[in-house]
């Protein structure tokens, strides 16, 4: 379902982003939302719970894409990102999935030991690269 609203995406950080009620919120009016989150996050799925850190740990190397943010003061921001889809829940969703939820993760590419954590709910079809550059207008 299309929100009534004029907007279309909506970022925020991790304040707001961990809120759970925020993010039912937004889901329910049919916003797309890109949000920071804590590296102690909890990713819930059918098949368990786990921090959102552990999760992008486990990724294997390949899951790792270089794509730019968008441009910065000094050019273009380009981090090394990972990101995936997480099940569509069907009693939420209702005949099919319009959006989906994804779990989303940037690594510096000068300091790889420095991440930032994001969960993100998308229509169907909308690409990583997409997701990505709403993740840098923030």
């Amino acid at each position: 379902m299309p929100s009534p609203l004029p907007i279309a995406w909506v970022t925020a950080d991790a304040l707001c982003g961990q809120d759970w009620h925020f993010r039912r919120m937004l889901e329910e009016a049919g916003l797309g939302y890109v949000v920071a989150v804590p590296k102690s996050q909890q990713v819930k799925s059918l098949a368990g719970s786990w921090r959102i850190d552990q999760l992008i740990s486990d990724a294997p190397d390949d899951s790792w894409q270089r794509l730019s943010c968008g441009d910065g003061a000094k050019g273009p921001r380009v981090y090394d990102w990972a990101a995936a889809m997480l099940p569509a829940v069907p009693s939420f969703e209702g005949d099919g999935p319009s959006h989906r939820r994804w779990v989303l993760a940037r690594r510096s590419i000068a300091c790889p030991d420095e991440f930032a954590y994001y969960l993100a709910y998308a229509a169907t079809g909308v690409t990583v690269n997409h997701v990505v550059t709403v993740a840098g207008s923030r």
